[in-house]
């Protein structure tokens, strides 16, 4: 193979065509030493092949994506190879030529649809511009040829007419992926990287996009790499299947082997931690992944593995091959022997199963008077646009009941109403029509200060744990801060704020109340967060998407602690999902909402056992098996 930043002249004829990772290590200079967030990684994309990285979040998958499109730190440590047909990548950022090797590769050959599309879209420009810039700046076409080489791509995504000419606050997150995945095809590329492609989305546009991005591949040939730390979303999309932990890869197989049977513990885990609808099992992976500035000796995974012995404590694994599949894991090894089988075509009986301590689904113990009730509450938002209004209906008369004690979740699609609903509960949406009845207090028509008298009972904890928590603040003082601007005493709001976070399963001694937010794993930010909002005592809890952007195998914690918090206080909470499987684990009862209306509510078993309307349907379909858009054959919509 030839260095591509020596000599990149090489035609599409004469280049094997496919990524090739092979020994692949990165490291972070940081305080405390280097950080080893990648050790040794290999992984191959074929042309025309569809390969799921899936793992938590330090696992290493954002560092393979940054690594394979040059956007690694300038300070990085850096060694192995990435090969693009036959030419070799320039891994390491600092070598002679590379930034005009990356030029000539990111973007074109090699490309991208990043995890949050409208950070990548610019707020001023309209989309087409957007995908034209893209064409410009690879193929130096002029305006007027990119504009309509634009608006052909933007076709062929689903967004054609005036979705086309939209700004990007204009669309959807479903349309805005949709942007990103035609800029992306804008010059054809070998490989194409979806870095978390359906992360904020509901389940049918997710499903949707997944739909359209394999119609893409399968029309284009292209490679596709699919980053995601939620094996329902890559399952039903890929061939293969690589499973990261801890800068690893500890076991790639074909798809369908590795979703009937995991061998390496770590992946059974991944696969056991979603929750069931049938039984409201949801199993989580004990304890967290390891600290890669000192990485521990022998199996990373030794210290969850329910399997592990004194030999994964002192050695790394030894690699075993059978077919298409290959594992790291001294289990496997120990059981076969030798780093390849021979004549194994049916090894799976004699893998022990992994067993992962299971959340269940439990009832209240008791559900008081009702704290929340609201009554044929409508609400339509108008807009203006130049000389035309907009209606859009976002509640319809809702009648609603939320009692002490229970966990409620609101149930929809993206638009269907439910943030709308939840936004009227704290005065943030005022109705055109109805009552809206906390704790005693008619919100509707309340007086600022009685608004802020009656927020004073209910809490919220936000979608993203990150954005909402003040980077500079420290963790006690995050969580006090409720307190401090009701005016508490410092000394009495830190004791509260440290009962409020060993409530929530955080230990707060050592120098955990000191960290900072980023110092923290999504899961306990977001637990963070619940402690937050716990401090001053709330009547209401509303939490808004509050495990979407969470690793599985943190979710069952999260939902632990909702089932603790209940029982504890007899509060009053509400649960804003679009996964029906997540609340069907966690509430109590489920209201399902579509286009503004409440179509269906009741207990968790009830619905399970009579479901009628056709959006619930839906969201049963999606919620039981894999990720797969049931209205796959229709026609995108314009808009």
């Amino acid at each position: 193979m030839t260095p591509l930043y020596a000599s990149n002249k090489t035609t599409a004829a004469e280049r094997p065509a496919g990524l090739r990772i092979r020994d692949l290590h990165v490291g972070y200079r940081t305080d405390r030493g280097i950080l080893r967030a990648i050790r040794g990684v290999d992984l191959d994309v074929a042309p025309g092949e569809r390969v799921g990285l899936v793992g938590e979040s330090g696992s290493g998958k954002t560092t393979v994506v940054s690594c394979l499109l040059g956007l690694l730190p300038y300070d990085a440590e850096v060694s192995g190879s990435v090969s693009l047909g036959a030419d070799v990548l320039p891994v390491d950022g600092r070598s002679p030529g590379a930034a005009d090797a990356w030029r000539s590769v990111r973007g074109r050959r090699l490309a991208a649809v990043p995890q949050g599309a409208m950070a990548g879209l610019h707020p001023a420009h309209r989309v087409d511009r957007e995908v034209a810039e893209v064409i410009s700046v690879h193929t130096g076409a002029n305006r007027s040829v990119a504009i309509e080489r634009a608006h052909e791509l933007l076709d062929r995504v689903g967004l054609g007419g005036r979705a086309s000419q939209s700004f990007p606050h204009e669309l959807s997150g479903g349309m805005r992926q949709r942007v990103a995945l035609a800029a992306a095809l804008a010059c054809s590329p070998e490989v194409l990287i979806a870095d978390e492609p359906t992360v904020g989305l509901d389940a049918v546009t997710a499903a949707r996009f997944l739909d359209l991005l394999l119609e893409r591949q399968d029309q284009d040939g292209f490679g596709l790499l699919i980053v995601s730390h939620d094996l329902r979303t890559v399952h039903a999309a890929c061939h293969r299947l690589a499973v990261a932990y801890a800068g690893r890869i500890v076991e790639v197989a074909p798809t369908a082997q590795l979703t009937k049977t995991a061998f390496h513990p770590y992946a059974s885990g991944l696969l056991a931690a979603a929750p069931s609808l049938a039984d409201g099992g949801w199993s989580a992976i004990p304890g967290t992944p390891p600290d890669l500035v000192q990485p521990p000796v022998g199996c990373a995974f030794a210290a969850r593995c329910p399997h592990a012995h004194d030999v994964c404590a002192l050695s790394d694994p030894v690699p075993v091959s059978f077919g298409a599949r290959r594992v790291e894991c001294h289990l496997v090894a120990a059981t076969f022997g030798g780093e390849t089988v021979q004549g194994s075509s049916n090894p799976f009986d004699s893998i022990p199963i992994t067993v992962f301590p299971t959340v269940e689904r439990r009832p209240a113990r008791a559900v008081g008077a009702p704290i929340v009730t609201m009554a044929g509450v409508s609400k339509t938002f108008r807009s203006r646009r130049w000389f035309t209004r907009t209606d859009t209906t976002a509640l319809v008369d809702i009648d609603f009941e939320l009692r002490s004690g229970e966990i409620v979740g609101l149930v929809g699609l993206s638009g269907s109403g439910k943030s709308t609903l939840a936004r009227s509960l704290f005065g943030l949406v005022i109705p055109d029509s109805g009552s809206i009845v906390v704790d005693g207090d008619q919100i509707v028509g309340a007086s600022r200060r009685d608004l802020r008298r009656v927020r004073r009972r209910l809490a919220l904890v936000h979608q993203d744990p990150y954005g909402s928590l003040h980077p500079a603040m420290s963790i006690v003082d995050l969580v006090a801060e409720p307190l401090a601007i009701e005016g508490v005493a410092r000394a009495e709001r830190r004791l509260r704020a440290l009962d409020s976070l060993r409530l929530v399963g955080l230990d707060p001694t050592d120098d955990f109340p000191s960290r900072r937010a980023h110092q923290l794993s999504g899961g306990q930010r977001q637990r963070v967060a619940v402690a937050r909002a716990l401090v001053a005592e709330p009547v209401v809890m509303v939490l808004d998407e509050p495990m979407s952007m969470l690793d599985a195998s943190v979710r069952a914690g999260i939902a632990q602690t909702l089932l603790d918090v209940r029982d504890a206080f007899e509060l009053a909470i509400v649960v804003i999902t679009h996964d029906l499987a997540e609340a069907a684990a966690t509430c109590d009862r489920i209201v399902v909402l579509d286009h503004g209306r409440i179509v269906e509510q009741g207990t968790v078993t009830d619905l399970l056992d009579h479901h009628e309307h056709p959006a619930t349907r839906q969201l049963f379909e999606l919620a039981s098996g894999p990720t797969h858009s049931p209205t796959s054959t229709e026609e995108y919509p314009d808009v």
